[in-house]
C-alpha cells in the first residue's frame, strides 16, 4: 500500500510526529511518501492508498484552539476524493476539538476519515503504531 504522510510544522515538533507515523506505516511494509502539506502535489495524493494529514494546535488553553493555519492549507490541498485518511495533531497543553475539526474539512475535501489521534508535542512517536493500524485496517474485512 502507498501511504502519504501529510504535515504543517512550525518547530518541528508535527514533523517529527508525521516522522513517526511515516515509520510505523514502514515497519508493516508500506511505501511511504512524506511531505509537508504546501510541497503536496496532485500526482503524490493520485498515488496514495491512504493519507495521514496533521498539524499543530494553535490557540489559547481554554479558547480558539483549533488546528494551526488548516482554514488557508486544506482548501489548497488537491482532491481527496475516496481517499482513507487518518487524523492528528500535536499539542502542549489540550487538543480541544482540534482533531474534529481537521476531520471535517478534510472530509469536504473528498476524504473518508477513518481515525484520529492528538499527540503530546515532548512526544512525537507515542501511540503511532496503533494509530496507523487503526487507520489502514479501518473498513478492510
Amino acid at each position: 500500500m502507498n501511504v502519504l504522510v501529510l504535515y504543517q510544522s512550525r518547530k518541528g515538533h508535527t514533523r517529527a510526529a508525521a516522522e513517526a507515523i511515516a515509520q510505523a506505516a514502514r515497519q508493516m511494509d508500506h511505501a511511504v511518501t512524506v511531505k509537508a502539506v504546501i510541497e503536496v502535489r496532485q500526482e503524490d495524493v493520485a498515488n496514495a492508498d491512504a493519507l495521514f494529514v496533521g498539524t499543530w494546535v494553535h490557540g489559547l488553553i481554554l479558547f480558539n484552539v483549533r488546528p494551526a493555519g488548516a482554514e488557508l492549507w486544506v482548501p489548497a490541498l488537491p482532491p481527496l476524493e475516496g481517499k482513507p485518511a487518518g487524523v492528528f495533531c500535536t499539542y502542549l497543553f489540550h487538543p480541544h476539538n482540534s482533531l474534529s475539526k481537521l476531520a471535517a474539512m478534510l472530509e469536504a475535501r473528498g476524504a473518508t476519515v477513518r481515525g484520529q489521534h492528538a499527540i503530546q508535542r515532548r512526544n512525537p512517536g507515542q501511540g503511532a503504531e496503533a494509530f496507523v493500524q487503526g487507520v489502514l485496517q479501518a473498513g478492510t474485512p
